[in-house]
């Protein structure tokens, strides 16, 4: 039988090889990083199996089973993928708050994580501010331009036939003479997007021209493609009151959604959850009690595991 030692020692081993996969996988990475990376590997056969082991863990951690046969090795390799699960959030946060710093340098006009603004902009157009976005303005006498530098933006323009109003976000613009819609950049796994409320917007990008009406959205897939279909935009875009309405999502869309007003990650552990369906309104300003009434009113369990990585799982 394996005694505590023997546990313990494993258990610390596992831990050096889930922080030596988040290092590896760091863009940042040095040359002496993977030096000392290779010196580990070489100090003992062990660390590779570990390593290796770690890696797949790390590749996809839905695939990793809830409820193993065997307790001991069950309790092990949830242990492992929590270690994982803390090292690929940290990581991640630390890139985005990285990115977003860069952005904001750059921004005219910028919010936090969990904070929305109303801003008016010279020419009289009213921009309401998702949380963490950048905007940058470019006005010249033949146009208005402002860059969605990051997350989303509303955009009430104020009419001006001879200026148009272009809004400008990696590749795709949306051009409108007076009118109510909102963009959004891609941001993890929400797409790039523009919604229309009133009034007619044209969006172009690699695949075309894309005239949209009220109540119209388009939508880039992974692949550029503009797919467009009929929403409730106002809905959508019931941020700009401090609320997320939800009717009929799925808990992964659900969840995408309320981790934009938070730091950190929230991670769905098995498909079961993330398909659950999810409807009801929330307060953007407490994603808390958000996850507090989706586990009251849910078959989940949600568990925070550090003040950035919180685990939703089904139960």
């Amino acid at each position: 039988m394996r005694d505590q030692q023997s546990e313990a020692r494993d258990d610390g081993l596992a831990e050096q090889a889930a922080l030596w996969v988040a290092r590896m996988q760091s863009a940042d990475a040095s040359a002496s990083d993977r030096q000392a990376f290779e010196d580990w590997l070489a100090a003992n056969p062990a660390h590779n199996d570990a390593y290796q082991e770690m890696a797949a863990l790390w590749g996809d951690l839905r695939n990793v089973p809830l409820a193993p046969r065997h307790r001991r090795s069950g309790s092990k390799r949830t242990a492992l993928t929590i270690i994982c699960i803390l090292c690929l959030g940290g990581l991640s946060v630390f890139l985005s708050q990285r990115t977003g710093l860069i952005d904001r340098l750059h921004a005219d006009y910028y919010t936090a994580v969990g904070e929305t603004r109303v801003l008016t902009l010279e020419d009289g157009t009213q921009v309401s501010l998702n949380s963490d976005t950048a905007v940058e303005t470019r006005y010249s006498e033949q146009e208005r331009r402002v860059v969605l530098l990051r997350g989303e933006a509303f955009f009430d323009v104020a009419k001006n036939p001879q200026r148009p109003f272009i809004v400008d976000n990696n590749g795709l613009t949306a051009k409108a003479v007076g009118t109510q819609y909102a963009v959004r950049s891609r941001n993890g796994t929400l797409p790039q997007e523009v919604q229309v409320e009133e009034g007619e917007v044209q969006v172009e990008t690699s695949s075309g021209i894309t005239r949209l009406g009220a109540g119209d959205v388009v939508t880039l897939d992974a692949h550029g493609a503009a797919i467009v279909s009929r929403q409730d935009v106002a809905t959508n875009t019931a941020w700009r009151e401090g609320k997320l309405v939800f009717s009929g999502q799925s808990l992964r869309q659900a969840l995408n959604i309320v981790a934009q007003y938070r730091h950190g990650r929230i991670i769905i552990l098995d498909e079961t959850a993330a398909r659950l369906s999810v409807s009801g309104i929330f307060d953007l300003r407490d994603t808390d009690q958000a996850l507090r009434i989706l586990e009251t009113n849910l078959p989940v369990t949600v568990t925070k595991l550090t003040s950035m990585v919180v685990v939703v799982r089904s139960r």
